[in-house]
């Protein structure tokens, strides 16, 4: 793999009496004044259809390998949360292989990985020792990805070497374009590099179908996913409207196909409401056991007590074999209201990190709800974001292939 050639632009803003166009173009190494409280922009995807940018699955593919690093230095007012700033360092681009990039994480179990997730590639890129002169990246699409990634929205990691994608998705591919039939939900999958769109990448199947480690199919449209313990995972339903938590128990290995062991439980008065092509993301805080989500139509932050509701027994319309039951009487609060479609959601020292898609800008709230600062990005279409091993903010913003760390 090549060096990678590390280039550093710092460019001063003037600031504009009137608001450009939201949708205006802004490439990477130029500036907006972020100090207004609104940059974004908007953008268009491509709603699913079941067409992807590549007419056969490919398996893994290898990426570029020279990192990106052109730093956005705005005027920006004092931030007084620990990883706001003014300056915006591109470390990923189209060139690396983004392709309407959504969502990225942190691999915890290695943490000099960053994955990103692409909705029209149905696939990854990993870039190791991310935004230093050392980094490199690799793409990896799994050859059934676009059943098992179509249009993935979100990821969340596991504390095992697993990691889980919700897709938004009415399944209109399995081993070939069809009529979606909504067979569909989250999927789970190995971190592990020589397993993760490595294994069982014949096509058609012989019998096993990639890498992924399992499946459960009653969340199409899919648009956040959250970690809870083991292999349980929380999902954004988007065609139902409600939150399910999907425990995947123990997984079929790479590739096969029998889910009836799984565990599925909807909070039926758990209620949000999908914008399409535009994520809800969520995180759970492990040490109070609430899931905080991000209501993308309803525009609200809500907080979901994991621990409370009553089970009222078995659902129609189970696909899996699995176990599938609804839940009632949940404590479910609305958090924060009037946002302007919060989509990506983090939460670091007792705060809630949100990116509002609306705007451009990531607002931080306490737990309770309260702002507590707010940080405008140069972002055409702000979806998700993380939180780096130094505690440093991290975003992904499809509108531009990029994916972007916030320096002070």
């Amino acid at each position: 793999m090549s060096t990678p050639t590390r280039l550093s632009i710092t460019l001063s803003l003037l600031v504009v009496a009137c608001g450009a166009d939201p949708g205006a173009d802004s490439g990477a190494g130029t500036s907006t004044d972020t100090s207004t409280g609104s940059s974004g922009g908007e953008g268009t995807t491509a709603v699913p259809t079941g067409e992807s940018t590549s007419a056969e699955p490919t398996g893994d593919q290898a990426g570029t390998t020279d990192a990106s690093s052109e730093g956005t230095t705005a005027a920006e007012p004092e931030h007084t949360v620990p990883g706001f700033g003014g300056t915006f360092t591109v470390i990923g681009t189209a060139e690396h292989g983004l392709n309407v990039v959504r969502d990225l994480e942190f691999n915890p179990m290695a943490p000099d990985q960053l994955w990103t997730y692409n909705m029209l590639s149905h696939g990854t890129v990993i870039f190791f020792d991310p935004g230093t002169d050392q980094q490199t990246s690799e793409e990896r699409i799994d050859a059934y990805g676009q059943h098992f990634m179509a249009y993935v929205s979100s990821a969340a990691f596991g504390d095992n070497d697993r990691f889980a994608t919700c897709q938004e998705s009415r399944d209109e591919w399995n081993v070939g374009p069809q009529a979606p039939d909504d067979f569909m939900g989250p999927a789970l999958w190995s971190a592990d590099l020589e397993i993760f769109a490595k294994v069982n990448q014949a096509f058609p199947p012989d019998p096993l179908e990639g890498s992924h480690l399992d499946m459960l199919h009653q969340s199409p449209l899919c648009m956040g996913i959250a970690h809870d313990v083991d292999n349980v995972y929380w999902a954004f339903d988007g065609m139902h409207g409600n939150i399910v938590r999907y425990d995947f128990q123990g997984d079929h290995g790479p590739g096969g196909g029998d889910h009836s062991d799984g565990v599925i439980t909807r909070y039926k008065d758990a209620l949000v409401t999908r914008v399409d092509n535009i994520v809800g993301h969520m995180e759970v805080d492990h040490a109070t056991g609430m899931l905080y989500i991000a209501d993308t139509g309803g525009g609200r932050i809500m907080r979901l007590d994991t621990a409370t509701g009553t089970n009222t027994g078995k659902l129609a319309g189970d696909w899996d074999g699995a176990d599938y039951t609804g839940v009632e009487g949940a404590d479910y609060q609305v958090v924060v209201d009037g946002l302007d479609e919060p989509a990506g959601l983090a939460l670091h020292d007792g705060r809630i990190l949100v990116s509002e898609h609306g705007t451009g800008d990531i607002i931080a709230f306490d737990l309770e709800g309260q702002e507590v600062d707010r940080m405008s990005t140069p972002a055409k279409r702000i979806m998700g974001i993380t939180i780096g091993p130094a505690g440093d903010l991290w975003y992904a913003d499809p509108g531009a292939n990029e994916v972007v760390r916030v320096d002070p």
